[in-house]
């Protein structure tokens, strides 16, 4: 589900780099896990940052880009150190789905141009062999909606504009954020569904 993803333009985003310098995105690049996402984290919310698609753990002991999704599901158990305490949201412009039985790859865009705004989780880890620390994230997925479910059996978590400061709210607690999430699900109105290429 969602293993590439289309940037966008970006123009109006400046990047602050973990040494506080600012810049701008690379414009229109697509990005694969492993590769550099813009995010907004609950920790510094009025900073738009770069994490890399694929979150890692105190636990993990090599960089692997396995962690892209969490499904909603699970959350509260595979995903308990981070739900409620470390939330993000990654800005893209489009996401892309391969249908094997239709043998299909499929882009997904908003029927009006805006940027996704998806739901995600963020940790900090640090290579020790290195000791270069590493900001990560990966993309919150859910049961697709009615566009959806005729091209895959999931989809991101997809916020609106509006509802980014309450999923980045420190006031809230896990529960009440996945409760959120589920009871503002993305209207199949919202997606502009187009055929990429035919295999």
């Amino acid at each position: 589900m969602c293993g590439r993803v289309l940037v966008g333009e970006q123009k109006d985003i400046m990047i602050t780099g973990r040494d506080g310098r600012q810049f701008k995105p690379k414009p229109n690049s697509t990005g694969n896990p492993g590769s550099m996402l813009t995010v907004v984290t609950d920790a510094l919310p009025d900073k738009v940052q770069q994490y890399r698609w694929g979150l890692l753990t105190a636990d993990d002991e090599q960089i692997h880009a396995r962690h892209k999704h969490a499904k909603i599901d699970n959350l509260h158990t595979v995903w308990r150190q981070q739900l409620g305490k470390k939330h993000c949201v990654i800005r893209i412009q489009a996401f892309f789905e391969y249908n094997k039985e239709q043998k299909k790859s499929y882009k997904v865009e908003r029927a009006d141009g805006k940027p996704f705004y998806i739901a995600g989780l963020w940790d900090i880890w640090m290579d020790i062999d290195t000791n270069v620390l590493l900001p990560t994230c990966l993309m919150i997925t859910m049961p697709p909606n009615r566009a959806m479910a005729e091209i895959h059996d999931r989809m991101p978590a997809i916020l609106e504009r509006g509802d980014v400061k309450t999923w980045l709210n420190g006031n809230l607690t896990g529960q009440q954020r996945t409760a959120y999430l589920q009871s503002h699900p993305c209207l199949p109105e919202t997606l502009k569904i187009t055929v990429e290429k035919e295999y």
